[in-house]
């Protein structure tokens, strides 16, 4: 895919590689960001470190080499605005280097009252300086101002610009907020509302199974509508094993959820960002749980 200089005024025209329903992107639909991370999800899948909030949480080299020998591409970093894990992000960065893995996301955080992102995530922007990583920042609001307000809403495009600016500045993949149930930004129309707002080609979204089905979210024809309508703006995808019928917090591989509709649904609309799988309340032996998510991810892509 061409890619253009941030602010540009052309538009990246996608062709399908393979046939869509009706309900999918048109060929002619425009990329409204720049997938600068080369991370195709065929090729590249990752996992978010909340694999390991309860086991080896204190030793970032043990989880990058515990994701090296299971087969994980990269990592995206559960770091959010804590000092005391923003202190982990070198070890985390030597270990990647050290496995030739890539750095696929951080999770931080900011609320929209505060006027800006913390001090402690901007200090540590020249450490990520050309690894063209996505931040993705939980949007909160401490007074839980209503997501549409057009102040809020102000608020909240006023700090993505000035992250925007900041990934451009140190050669970052972009932006894409966390869809998070109980967030400000909390569902993927949040979401995209918010990033046409923005109006950043660095500026995009995420798209996390377990939070649209936690909005009670099940039917997938609306599955395919909210990824077809993301896909402009779809930087970063992250999915896990989950029900049906709720939304559950499973290894990818298990539940009732069938994940081969929505690999179907990412071909459909030429999704050519990176995917990851969070192992979020996972406790046990986790690295055995994580080598049995990648082999499973491996069955669900072919």
């Amino acid at each position: 895919m061409t890619r253009l200089p941030l602010r540009t005024p052309l538009l990246v025209s996608i062709v399908c590689a393979w046939a869509v329903s009706p309900t999918a992107l048109s060929a002619e639909e425009p990329m409204q960001v720049d997938l600068v991370q080369d991370l195709h999800w065929q090729d590249h899948h990752f996992a978010m470190t909340n694999w390991f909030y309860r086991y080896k949480w204190s030793e970032p080299a043990t989880q990058i080499d515990t994701l090296a020998e299971c087969g994980y591409g990269g990592a995206m970093l559960s770091l959010k605005d804590d000092p005391n894990r923003l202190k982990m992000l070198p070890a985390y960065l030597a270990a990647l280097e050290k496995h030739n893995m890539r750095l696929t996301a951080i999770h931080a955080r900011f609320y929209i009252e505060d006027g800006t992102y913390p001090q402690v995530i901007k200090e540590n922007l020249p450490l990520l300086k050309d690894t063209r990583v996505v931040l993705i920042p939980s949007v909160g609001s401490r007074k839980k101002l209503d997501r549409e307000d057009p102040k809020a809403v102000e608020m909240a495009v006023k700090i993505l610009r000035e992250m925007s600016d900041d990934a451009e500045k140190y050669g970052l993949g972009g932006v894409a907020p966390y869809m998070h149930i109980g967030n400000w930004i909390e569902t993927i129309d949040d979401n995209v509302r918010i990033a046409k707002a923005v109006d950043r080609r660095n500026v995009g979204v995420m798209f996390h199974l377990h939070h649209w089905q936690a909005v009670g979210n099940r039917n997938l024809d609306k599955l395919r509508e909210d990824l077809t309508r993301a896909k402009p703006y779809l930087m970063v995808v992250v999915i896990q094993g989950t029900d049906q019928d709720k939304a559950t917090h499973k290894i990818l591989g298990e539940g009732s959820f069938d994940m081969v509709p929505l690999v179907r649904m990412l071909r459909e609309i030429d999704y050519q960002g990176p995917l990851g799988t969070m192992g979020y309340t996972q406790t046990g032996d986790i690295p055995r749980k994580l080598d049995r998510a990648q082999k499973a991810w491996e069955q669900i892509k072919k």
